[in-house]
């Protein structure tokens, strides 16, 4: 069952239960609770206890990319959890998680255009990428594109959208893209900066919802695709990733599939919820860059 974070009833009553489970928290104990900006999917809070800081998620239900149900995420979060890369999981099911509370610092704009933080990033995704990929999680970029596609519909009646010719496109860009010759891997698969914090034990990943098995080039593809400041530095970031053998052409590839990806997943939710203006205009700036970085690899030489 899915549930309706957006009606206060309902979202209490799951925040109810959830706490119940949070350590050292007891009702009318000296607890403190407040909720956390952002999200548009889910509900987080942060809560204090005798017993420590911990972070409470409330899932609405999966909305993620890929999974259709919390089970990938909760065993890829694990793993990269024992690894020092995620927060510690207290207890999590597929309604709400708990996790520590990481202290530190958000990332913004700035740090991706910043080299030496750029690089820290490229060696934590490097942890990442080296460890044992587990059987469960993986992703079928291609099948995924084509399953948005078939929802929003390919034969769109807007005689700009280029859907069909973008599926077209897209065997071919995951063939020049070399994801086929590289081991898979744990991606985290979400990199904006709301999801990385820097704080005194390093770079740690936080909310691990879209984590999938699959190229490990689509992480880096992931950061330069949501942030346009880092693209000058790729080069560095692909060789502190340990992807230093990956072409331009096929960094390109890996990047409009991303975008593509990404631009898909905006119009396939909008038919079910209601966007905000920033989703409204993220969809926007995708529809505009698509075609420019299609040719990008399209023309490039092998």
């Amino acid at each position: 069952m899915v549930e309706d974070l957006s009606d206060p009833p309902a979202r209490e009553l799951m925040l109810a239960e959830a706490l119940a489970h949070v350590p050292g928290y007891r009702p009318g104990g000296p607890n403190e609770t407040s909720q956390l900006p952002g999200g548009s999917v889910n509900r987080s809070y942060e809560v204090s206890t005798p017993a420590g800081r911990f972070v409470l998620r409330l899932s609405r239900g999966p909305d993620a990319w890929l999974t259709s149900d919390r089970s990938v995420e909760r065993e890829l979060h694990r793993i990269a959890s024992a690894a020092g890369i995620a927060p510690r999981v207290i207890q999590a099911n597929d309604r709400w998680a708990i996790t520590e509370y990481v202290v530190g610092r958000l990332w913004t704009e700035p740090d991706f255009a910043n080299r030496e933080r750029l690089a820290h990033l490229g060696d934590t995704l490097r942890r990442l990428h080296e460890l044992p990929a587990p059987g469960c999680g993986r992703f079928d970029l291609l099948a995924a594109l084509q399953g948005y596609a078939e929802r929003v519909g390919t034969q769109a009646r807007d005689p700009a959208d280029n859907l069909t010719h973008y599926l077209s496109n897209s065997d071919a860009a995951w063939h020049i893209s070399g994801a086929a010759d590289r081991p898979l891997a744990i991606l985290h698969h979400d990199l904006h900066g709301s999801n990385i914090i820097e704080g005194g034990r390093g770079l740690v990943l936080i909310d691990w919802e879209c984590a999938a098995v699959s190229d490990p080039l689509l992480d880096v593809a992931c950061v330069l695709s949501y942030h346009e400041s880092s693209r000058p530095h790729a080069l560095l970031l692909l060789r502190h990733s340990g992807l230093e053998a990956v072409s331009a052409r096929q960094l390109a590839a890996s990047v409009w599939l991303f975008d593509l990806h990404t631009y898909l997943w905006y119009r396939e939710r909008r038919m079910r919820l209601s966007p905000t203006d920033a989703e409204l205009e993220a969809e926007r700036r995708l529809a505009i860059r698509l075609p420019r970085t299609l040719e990008d690899w399209r023309s490039a030489a092998s």
